[in-house]
């Protein structure tokens, strides 16, 4: 029996991901952040336009994320994939990521739209999803554990 969370549990129960950059070379980076996401899967998070993954999606806004839950006793490992496009929420965006992220966090962040644009040091940044996969059931060939993906809907 296949026990793994389904991706709308992954992303509920979550809050971190590790989002995934290049630069225009292809030079990987992975940095964790915390998130809030919408009913369409997008992910948001605050993060300084002075830090190495801003610096790189101002430069290459092609991104992916990965939300992960390790086996546990009642589930075997989740994971949810996204890939499509980063930028940097703007106008009603970033009304909307803050609403998304209050909800979501609690945390002590400021509630004022205006601290989040200008001269701020901070953005709210949004991952728009083109793709996604989820782990499919394991497969074994010749003694190797394989993990496979399926491509899911994005809602």
């Amino acid at each position: 029996m296949d026990t793994r969370l389904s991706p709308a549990e992954l992303l509920e129960t979550n809050h971190y991901c590790v989002l995934a950059t290049a630069n225009s070379e292809g030079e990987p980076w992975n940095t964790p952040l915390f998130y809030a996401f919408d009913h369409n899967w997008q992910l948001y998070w605050i993060s300084s336009t002075d830090c190495h993954h801003s610096r790189l999606l101002a430069e290459n806004p092609k991104a992916s994320a990965v939300i992960y839950e390790p086996p546990g006793v009642s589930h075997e490992t989740s994971a949810l994939y996204l890939s499509g496009t980063a930028a940097i929420c703007e106008g009603a965006e970033i009304e909307q990521a803050l609403e998304f992220y209050l909800q979501r966090t609690g945390l002590g962040i400021s509630r004022n739209a205006d601290d989040y644009q200008g001269d701020s040091p901070c953005r709210f940044w949004k991952l728009s999803p083109e793709k996604a996969w989820t782990l499919q059931e394991p497969e074994w060939q010749d003694n190797l554990l394989l993990d496979r993906r399926t491509a899911v809907d994005i809602p």
